[in-house]
């Protein structure tokens, strides 16, 4: 099981890893850019009394290329884990002791008390080894992306909250924007009359806050299944070749679609993917899109002593623009229906197992290995399935919330 802090040796990734000191060349940048940094720690009977504070977040938004730059390139001594801490590496700049710490609330750096015009010394050089360190590590990065040895953060249930956010809201508006009762009681014509042009008024803002909701709704939905597609993929345990991934997060939604539901596709697989293709190209786009529709619906030639007609011609008929309000009620109702089949098909049959993973929080990782620990846990069915996620939720807590 593998937490995105956990994998293996950068050494076996970079160009010549027989080499005696593959960071040699890295090194002598880094000793370069970091003038009057030192590994050596002044002695703790002289030490002065230290003081700690947190840098502003963005200027380190990757603590841990601290700690390898300063121990595993320059061999600065270095503690860790510990209660609230993942790990500490200490050194010294112009002789003076410092530290620097990533803790639970944040990354952290000491210095000696009173020496606070450091500050800005230490975080600009720092941040400036951190550029070389980006620049040695990205050919690392891009082979590991190749292989498919990475990790993808599971963010379902905040993909599919906003989807359900938006749903809920479209619901709501379309139910107050129904016909409006008529007006009763009213004294006199005049007041009929008044009352009746606010009941429309009001049903006509609500069916308008409903196309805005459903639209958003349609296009929350689409981004929530492109990312639950990519991650059912990893809890599917099948291996991938070589650039599979990189092919699989470029693909459009249907192909990756046609990769995750067993194929051949069944009838009511074709049906919803059907379905979905009319809602992509008569809502979605569109509406995602800036107005433009892919069948040139958008668009109007003019036709001498006619006017302008649209250059779908009849297929206009099926425009989002055809009607007065774009989506209403029943184009709602109907793209709910599609998503909830679609749903349907995505956790059941051979694809429950990998649901149950998928909603049970799990961030994938698409290395062999762990590809092969979730094939293990879905042939041994739902309670193996269930422990291993349990077993993974507890390690992922402790790491997150630094219980060593």
């Amino acid at each position: 099981m593998r937490l995105p802090q956990q994998g293996k040796d950068i050494v076996t990734d970079i160009a010549d890893p027989a080499a005696s000191d593959p960071y040699h060349a890295l090194r002598n940048r880094l000793t370069a850019k970091l003038a009057g940094f030192s590994a050596e720690v002044p002695d703790a009977g002289v030490a002065p009394a230290m003081t700690s504070y947190r840098p502003d977040r963005s200027r380190f938004p990757v603590p841990e290329l601290v700690l390898f730059a300063l121990r595993d390139v320059l061999g600065w001594r270095w503690f860790g884990a510990g209660e609230k801490v993942r790990w500490t590496v200490h050194g010294a700049v112009d002789g003076q002791p410092v530290g620097f710490e990533l803790r639970k609330f944040g990354f952290t750096i000491y210095r000696p008390k009173g020496r606070d015009d450091l500050d800005a010394r230490v975080e600009g050089q720092l941040q400036s080894a951190l550029r070389e360190i980006e620049r040695f590590l990205a050919p690392v990065a891009e082979s590991q992306v190749a292989r498919g040895e990475v990790l993808i953060v599971n963010r379902f249930a905040e993909f599919d909250s906003r989807y359900r956010f938006f749903r809920q809201l479209a619901d709501d508006a379309y139910g107050e924007g129904a016909a409006p009762s008529k007006p009763r009681g009213a004294d006199s014509g005049v007041e009929e009359l008044r009352d009746a042009t606010k009941a429309i008024n009001a049903q006509l803002a609500a069916n308008r806050r409903g196309l805005f909701y459903s639209t958003a709704m349609v296009d929350s939905y689409f981004s929530c299944l492109e990312h639950r597609l990519v991650l059912l993929r990893a809890f599917t345990g099948l291996p991938l070749g070589e650039g599979e991934l990189v092919s699989l997060l470029t693909a459009k939604w249907d192909e990756k679609l046609k990769l995750i539901l067993p194929m051949p596709l069944s009838r009511d697989a074709e049906l919803a993917l059907g379905r979905m293709r009319r809602i992509k190209e008569r809502i979605r786009n569109p509406f995602a899109h800036g107005g433009v529709e892919n069948d040139r619906g958008s668009l109007f030639f003019h036709l001498p002593r006619i006017g302008a007609i649209p250059a779908n011609f009849t297929r206009f008929g099926d425009s989002v623009r055809f009607s007065f309000l774009p989506v209403d009620a029943d184009d709602h109702a109907e793209s709910c229906a599609v998503f909830d089949a679609l749903d349907a098909l995505l956790c059941h049959g051979p694809l429950a197992g990998p649901d149950q993973m998928l909603k049970g929080g799990v961030d994938p990782a698409f290395d062999a290995r762990t590809l092969k620990d979730y094939a293990d846990a879905l042939a041994g069915g739902t309670d193996d399935i269930e422990a291993f996620i349990d077993a993974w939720s507890h390690a992922w807590e402790r790491h997150t919330n630094m219980d060593y």
